[in-house]
């Protein structure tokens, strides 16, 4: 008898999940995840480095004396903090997003 139980106290359990889950999908409420946002962020830092000592020698010099690197450093590691402030982790954001009617 306690098996029975069991077994029908689960099957119960997995039902409430489901149904919890598609009300919200009716409400229009959902969770999304974004992967691969640190990895984009550093390629994106790096391209932007690599092109920039590309540039003929006039303009490289100019971006030394402009500390432009530092600059690009700067706004990735405010960029990656604020990931980090939102619930970055392991490279993956999360984040409720709702349907909504707008005004």
């Amino acid at each position: 008898m306690p098996l029975f139980i069991a077994a029908l106290l689960g099957a119960l359990i997995q039902g409430a999940g489901t149904l919890v889950g598609r009300v919200l999908i009716s409400l229009g409420i959902g969770y999304v995840t974004y992967t691969g946002i640190d990895l984009m962020l550093t390629t994106a830092k790096d391209q932007t480095l690599a092109r920039l000592g590309g540039l003929g020698s006039t303009v490289v010099q100019l971006a030394g004396v402009l500390q432009v690197g530092t600059c690009i450093n700067i706004l990735a590691s405010a960029f990656m903090a604020r990931l980090l402030v939102k619930g970055l982790t392991d490279g993956k954001l999360t984040s409720m997003v709702t349907k909504g009617g707008g005004s």
